[in-house]
């Protein structure tokens, strides 16, 4: 049970990264998939906190086990959250869009 148990715990520590990375890609190039994006990930980090919970309760495991399933289990509700609130941030192509421009077609316009 205790091999079990570790085992459950890197694959939710890779899987938190790897859904991190692909939620950060997602954003930089389209933040408005984001949300669906956001939506297909979350079960992914549902199950890398609470898989290894089992495995722990069953075995007598260190502290050392406790303490990262911890860990993993914070980092992927952080993940979650950071996600889900760039999603309600607008991008940087929106953002361009809204600023007026002040530059000197501008100004030569006024003359």
């Amino acid at each position: 049970m205790e091999v079990l148990a570790w085992t459950l715990i890197a694959l939710g520590a890779l899987t938190t990264a790897a859904c991190a990375v692909h939620l950060t890609r997602i954003h930089r190039r389209n933040a408005s998939g984001l949300a669906r994006s956001i939506h297909r990930t979350a079960p992914a980090l549902l199950a890398a906190g609470l898989l290894p919970a089992p495995a722990l309760i069953t075995g007598d495991l260190p502290a050392a086990a406790w303490g990262l399933w911890g860990a993993v289990t914070i980092a992927a509700a952080l993940v979650y959250s950071a996600a889900d609130t760039l999603s309600d941030v607008p991008g940087p192509q929106a953002a361009s869009r809204a600023r007026p421009s002040t530059g000197r077609a501008q100004h030569d316009q006024a003359d």
